[in-house]
């Protein structure tokens, strides 16, 4: 994978905000409105918003300045990682793959370098995991069937399942010698308990299919609902009362829109084809649920003209309800 900050094009230590800036200023490059039909525009688009998402979280930036490519993985935890890292470098480890002693991190996270069999131990309340014959027949305390499925979960991000992404998936076998790298490919537009199935992956002679279930993790801005995205807009009471065009951040990069002049708090805008995308589906909306925000309290003169405007308005005049009988 390459370096974050190479994909920003910012050094190691830039600010937050620069970091921000050329967050903005490649996608507004690279976005696929803008490069229609251009692959290589929309990996780099795609590569460009995945290192935001850790960049741009200062507790994520972090794990990554301190163990790298390791810290993405699903399931990470830097206080074994940092066990790891003290014992190995205790009994005279070298340094291995991203930089750390011993080199070989395969035990942390449950989709990239994962042992599959200890997520399935997870899954199942541990124990040897095996071919899922056997996990049927000690599970389920019943006869053993014929199948050499086996079944398990990878987590992503709620933008790499809106963008697709490739997770490395690391399968032991069941006696635990040899072991194997998959690349999963989660497509564009999956949703939260997607399923995929690896065929000709799994255990057993011949051998069967791996069953995944995918987990997308929330968005800190971002809803979905079917394949429409749901997103909370700000707007100043000037914009929302005088209307016009004002810029608005989306998945596929910024946009315009015009805001209708009186515009509501609560009133959603239908921004059309900005929401989930899938291969040979309709494209999903991103629907906007206006907020009007006024400014903090301490505004002398903004409060007298909300005082003059208030003398002309009873916005509960009409407000009539049947009482209760006595």
């Amino acid at each position: 994978m390459k370096d974050l900050y190479q994909s920003l094009g910012v050094n190691r230590d830039a600010s937050k905000t620069d970091i921000k800036k050329a967050f903005r200023k490649l996608t507004q490059q690279f976005h696929p409105d803008k490069n229609p039909g251009d692959a290589k525009a929309e990996e780099r688009f795609k590569e460009v918003s995945t290192a935001y998402e850790v960049l741009g979280d200062e507790d994520k930036r972090k794990l990554y300045d301190e163990f790298g490519e390791m810290s993405l993985t699903q399931g990470f935890d830097p206080e074994r990682a940092r066990a790891y890292k003290q014992a190995r470098s205790g009994f005279g480890g070298r340094g291995g793959a991203g930089g750390f002693p011993g080199g070989n991190f395969s035990s942390f996270g449950d989709a990239r370098g994962t042992n599959f069999d200890d997520l399935l131990s997870q899954l199942f309340g541990g124990g040897q995991v095996r071919d899922a014959d056997d996990l049927l027949g000690n599970v389920r305390g019943r006869r053993r069937r014929t199948t050499h499925d086996i079944e398990g979960e990878i987590t992503v991000s709620f933008t790499d399942a809106l963008f697709g992404t490739t997770v490395p998936l690391q399968v032991t076998s069941s006696g635990g010698g040899s072991k194997r790298t998959l690349d999963v490919r989660v497509p564009q537009g999956m949703r939260d308990g997607g399923k995929l199935r690896l065929r000709g992956q799994g255990g057993g002679d011949p051998a069967g299919d791996i069953l995944l279930t995918v987990k997308v993790r929330g968005h800190r801005l971002l809803r979905r609902e079917g394949d429409n995205l749901h997103m909370e807009l700000p707007v100043t009471a000037l914009e929302a009362y005088r209307g016009g065009k004002i810029d608005v951040p989306t998945p596929w990069g910024p946009v315009t829109l015009k805001l209708p002049a009186g515009a509501q708090s609560g009133q959603q805008v239908r921004l059309k084809g900005r929401g989930v995308k899938q291969a040979r589906k309709p494209d999903g909306d991103l629907m906007l649920t206006l907020s009007v925000k006024l400014p903090a309290k301490g505004d002398e003169q903004l409060l007298a003209a909300l005082e003059r405007l208030q003398q002309d308005q009873d916005l509960r005049e009409n407000l009539v309800l049947e009482q209760a009988e006595t």
